[in-house]
């Protein structure tokens, strides 16, 4: 409770609480895009990139993908480029590029039906060596490469399109893994090869609907894992995702999902750089691909934070919410066409205030018209916020020292603001006003990698590579959500504190619980702040009193559903008290609670420090509360059951007289989840899968309460 001399951030509701953000994509890196004026020039240009020359050069007819997709891992194995030719005769730009690699050996791959005698005759005058590898069909094609090196494992996926194989391609490669070609009847040639070397690990790219499980068990062969997506992106992110442990560079190789000739000799370079290939359509980059994208990148360049007029385009009316979600109470609706001051984002929500309510309106309906300036406090001590501007006019509030905002009008030496959802006047001579248009320096982007386009704009367009590069925006929903911040150089210090949001893993709250548990009790939950108090404020502004309050309705769902008889001091973004003041507030909450008199009294906090070292939980109750003995009981099951659930640092249960604790007539605790102030449990507590799982450790503690009040 600590909290009102701290300037850290909190945490929002569901995703990442930050001021309007005009960054066109969250993906940022550098590429290069390796293509040429056909699929035979870009095989050729892939070719120049990885090899200075090649013991063995291994030839494929142009449209001949099966084949070709199949020999990636045989490749290799040989360190061999792939190139295309016409089936009829070589390219002359295929015998410049032999001449420049003088390989002792040329594979051709697939029979006469694709590389005519021709190709042989033309090959003997160059006096090049050759050998053919050509089975009657696809599948038999594959089995032959298969034989061509030993191997316990085994790679089966559809011969009869090219996406799934051509996602298997990289990793197979890199781990010198044979991919066998089937269909959804296996061939007689891959079931006679696969009862021969009897694969002790039987990997299937693809659902069921491509590689049945039947066809295989039809002939004893198992299944060891089975890699497939409702897509074949999807398929690709988990194949991409399996072969983690097998990628060594930073690099991302992107091809199409489309038009297979230009992957299909990316797929040898990819392996031989030890890198992941990546599918996508050709004018957008499908979610699945994208969010993969996203995680793999280690730094991204700073936010340019800026704020503006919009215009509401939805018809009829918009609703303004009180939170950023549309489960948020509406506070009222904004009609069409009416001009509204944009001051903070949080994901594709906007916050604006209208008719003297803030709330939240959803940004798809939102034409931005007007950008303001955006300016930064530099009065040492804050600086004031008055209804008007004057110096004799009333005082609204104080802005503390480096609060960023939004320069909306201008009058005789003052600013006109909001701040927090208040709107009001400030001296122009404490303020330093950016320039919007100012360009972010550039950041070093070598840590993420470079993407390798494979192909040219008529394959995978300019837009998808500027969506790679963080130019433009994607067009996918699900690929423009608040992903986590990023640090933008290894060199920050926050970087030791990246955080995976997927490490969380949702809990059932009711595993092993019997129904009704808390049939008949009483509970308040008190989310802390709130309103026009925010609470501590993390690095990455988050907001204290968004996270306490998601908590607090996550807990309430919980212990609603358990039979408990639930009430909240707030539930949705306000002061407790009618008219706010610090004190007002928590006397509102007091009162509050006296009057129902609950069973139990849990109140939700983060907690911050000025060493961002600090985490972990704890949680305190007060000596001179009336129930002391049953606060220190509740105080104990809570911290137990949040520390093991959270696997949080244990601070311990602790004493302290918070207003809250000794004045309520009730057992009472204040549950300090974590250290808002830290980076990493600040990016913890932003996220709602971490939310819940608060929650259900609140709830676990209360059942340990009252079975602790059963024993002797």
């Amino acid at each position: 409770m600590k909290k009102s001399t701290i300037v850290f951030s909190l945490g929002l509701m569901l995703l990442l609480f930050m001021p309007f953000i005009s960054q066109a994509s969250p993906l940022v890196y550098n590429t290069e895009r390796i293509y040429g004026q056909d699929r035979i020039e870009t095989a050729l240009g892939i070719s120049q990139k990885g090899w200075t020359s090649a013991q063995t050069v291994i030839l494929c007819e142009g449209t001949n993908y099966p084949d070709s997709i199949a020999a990636a891992p045989f490749a290799a194995s040989l360190d061999a480029p792939i190139l295309l030719t016409g089936g009829k005769s070589l390219d002359t730009r295929v015998v410049a590029e032999l001449k420049r690699l003088q390989p002792q050996k040329v594979i051709l791959l697939g029979g006469q039906s694709r590389l005519t005698s021709q190709v042989e005759k033309e090959l003997d005058n160059l006096s090049f060596s050759w050998e053919r590898i050509g089975g009657k069909n696809r599948y038999e094609t594959s089995v032959l490469l298969a034989q061509r090196f030993s191997s316990e494992s085994l790679i089966i996926a559809n011969g009869d399109d090219f996406p799934d194989a051509l996602s298997a391609a990289s990793y197979a490669g890199i781990k010198q893994i044979p991919i066998v070609l089937t269909s959804k009847t296996m061939p007689p040639a891959v079931v006679d090869y696969c009862q021969k070397v009897q694969p002790t690990q039987i990997i299937v790219i693809g659902g069921e609907q491509v590689v049945p499980t039947d066809s295989l068990k039809a002939h004893n062969l198992n299944i060891t894992t089975r890699l497939g997506g409702s897509n074949r992106y999807e398929t690709n992110t988990l194949v991409v995702k399996y072969m983690k442990n097998a990628i060594e560079s930073n690099d991302q190789f992107l091809v199409s999902g489309q038009n297979f000739p230009d992957a299909v000799a990316g797929t040898v370079l990819a392996a031989k750089l030890k890198a992941p290939l990546l599918l996508t359509q050709k004018e957008d980059i499908p979610p699945a691909v994208y969010s993969l994208m996203r995680q793999h990148m280690k730094v991204e360049p700073a936010a340019k934070i800026i704020s503006g007029r919009g215009i509401i385009t939805a018809s009829g009316a918009l609703n303004l919410r009180d939170i950023p979600s549309t489960s948020g109470k509406v506070l009222l609706a904004v009609p069409q066409g009416a001009t509204v001051e944009i001051t903070a984002q949080q994901g594709q929500w906007y916050q604006t205030t209208y008719q003297n309510k803030t709330g939240w309106i959803f940004g798809d309906y939102v034409k931005i018209t007007q950008e303001f300036k955006q300016g930064e406090v530099k009065a040492s001590i804050g600086l004031n916020l008055r209804q008007s501007p004057s110096l004799t006019a009333q005082i609204l509030m104080t802005l503390p020292t480096g609060a960023k905002i939004p320069i909306t009008g201008q009058q005789n030496g003052w600013y006109k603001t909001i701040y927090q959802g208040t709107t009001g006047w400030i001296s122009a001579e404490y303020v330093t006003v950016c320039d919007p248009h100012t360009e972010a320096p550039a950041i070093d982007l070598t840590p993420n990698g470079k993407v390798y386009i494979l192909g040219g704009p008529g394959v995978i367009s300019e837009t998808t590579q500027q969506i790679v590069e963080g130019k433009t925006s994607s067009q996918y929903k699900d690929n423009l959500k608040a992903f986590p911040p990023l640090p933008t150089s290894l060199d920050d210090p926050d970087s030791e504190y990246l955080y995976d949001p997927a490490s969380e893993v949702l809990l059932d709250p009711f595993q092993g619980i019997s129904p009704g548990i808390l049939q008949g009790k009483k509970i308040l939950i008190d989310p802390g702040h709130g309103g026009p108090d925010p609470g501590a404020i993390g690095k990455q502004k988050t907001y204290e009193k968004f996270n306490n309050l998601a908590i607090a309705l996550f807990l309430r769902d919980i212990l609603t559903e358990a039979g408990a008889t639930v009430s909240m001091t707030r539930d949705s973004d306000v002061s407790v008290a009618p008219v706010y003041t610090q004190t007002a507030d928590l006397q509102a909450r007091v009162a509050l609670a006296n009057s129902i008199k609950p069973d139990l009294f849990i109140s939700i906090h983060n907690n911050a420090m000025t060493n961002r070292d600090t985490k972990g939980t704890s949680t305190f109750y007060s000596l001179e509360n009336s129930q002391k003995n049953h606060s220190a009981l509740l105080a104990q099951a809570l911290q137990n059951k949040l520390v093991d659930t959270l696997n949080t640092a244990d601070k311990g249960v602790r004493t302290a007289n918070f207003y809250v604790l000794k004045h309520t007539k009730v057992p009472a605790a204040l549950v300090e989840v974590a250290y808002i102030s830290n980076p990493y449990e600040e990016a913890r507590l932003k996220n709602p899968i971490f939310q819940k799982n608060v929650a259900t450790a609140i709830f676990h503690g209360v059942i340990q309460y009252y079975d602790s009040l059963d024993r002797p």
